[in-house]
């Protein structure tokens, strides 16, 4: 080969790996336009870097600082991971902690103690849950503590207001007694022998109305019809507030149950629409009433009173029409 012939081939492979060197710097900057961003400012500074050391690839130069090159492109690349590495991580403590203290506080909100043991192993989950099956592990854990937590509060909440519902303290602000009241008025009666019985009427409408109108509605409405009892039964009968959706009549006098059932049932055909003031607002409103009658003697003491469900279907009632009342 002559060698003209040899320096056309040298050419031509100095052209191929020209253009090779071209390719790799397209590459390498295309990669890094791609790679994660948690810092924005940094990755604008690594494809600063990459994007000069990619055009000193494509020049002509020694294998020296050749070599020097892709020795720079490395540092800048591994440079970067470590930042990244550690930015990602700090961000990561700090989302932990964050998620640490929420819970934190959840837990006091819902009164759970600090070092029970569902929430000591949801804790010991934030701490070390890295992988997406482990995190999603953490999420049911989580969701499963607090809706027991619910439950368990809803039925505090609920047994707490049956509780204020039968207080002897007038719970209401205009001045209608409380199940309390009714329980001591029951006690005097059974401590004197005089016959006479428990009208429990239930409200079945509150639900819709407190949905619209919030507890200032029920309330509201408890009233108005606590107004129309009173205003239709007989003078020796005394209402009472028993809950949040029922009012109850101690009918103090000597009568036929028959007489009575139907007594009471003509003072709720009477039932028409309601007059409700509810803030600035006067609505009218006609609420259901259902009555269920209980004679005195059903009750071995005053306190079965409590015994009686404030709503339908709150479990099994151990009331028969003439028997006793049993635990």
């Amino acid at each position: 080969m002559s060698a003209l012939q040899k320096s056309e081939v040298r050419n031509e492979e100095a052209a191929g790996s020209d253009e090779l060197l071209r390719a790799l710097g397209l590459l390498l900057e295309g990669a890094v336009l791609h790679l994660p961003q948690p810092d924005a400012e940094a990755h604008a500074r690594l494809r600063s870097a990459i994007l000069r050391d990619s055009i000193r690839l494509g020049e002509p130069q020694p294998e020296q600082e050749l070599l020097q090159t892709v020795h720079s492109i490395v540092r800048e690349l591994d440079g970067y991971r470590s930042r990244t590495e550690a930015t990602l991580e700090a961000r990561q403590k700090e989302w932990r902690h964050l998620a640490g203290m929420l819970m934190h506080l959840l837990a006091a909100r819902g009164k759970i103690a600090p070092d029970s043991e569902e929430l000591t192993a949801v804790n010991l989950a934030l701490a070390s849950a890295v992988t997406v099956e482990e995190i999603q592990e953490l999420r049911g854990e989580a969701q499963r503590l607090f809706e027991r937590l619910g439950a368990e509060t809803a039925a505090r909440e609920a047994e707490l207001a049956d509780e204020q519902d039968r207080s002897v303290a007038n719970d209401n602000a205009a001045g209608l007694r409380g199940g309390g009241a009714a329980i001591e008025h029951v006690r005097a009666m059974l401590a004197a022998g005089r016959p006479g019985y428990i009208g429990l009427f239930r409200l079945s409408c509150l639900d819709v109305v407190g949905e619209r109108f919030g507890q200032e509605g029920i309330q509201d409405c408890l009233m108005a019809v606590s107004a129309f009892l009173i205003a239709n039964l007989r003078a020796e009968d005394s209402v009472y507030h028993w809950s949040e959706s029922s009012l109850l009549a101690v009918c103090d006098r000597k009568i036929r149950e028959d007489i009575l059932s139907a007594e009471l049932n003509r003072v709720l055909q009477r039932n028409r629409d309601f007059t409700i003031q509810i803030g600035d607002s006067t609505i009218m409103l006609r609420i259901p009433i259902d009555l269920e009658l209980f004679p005195i003697d059903v009750f071995q003491s005053a306190d079965d009173l409590q015994k009686i469900p404030a709503k339908r279907g709150r479990g099994d009632r151990a009331l028969s029409e003439k028997g006793r009342l049993h635990a």
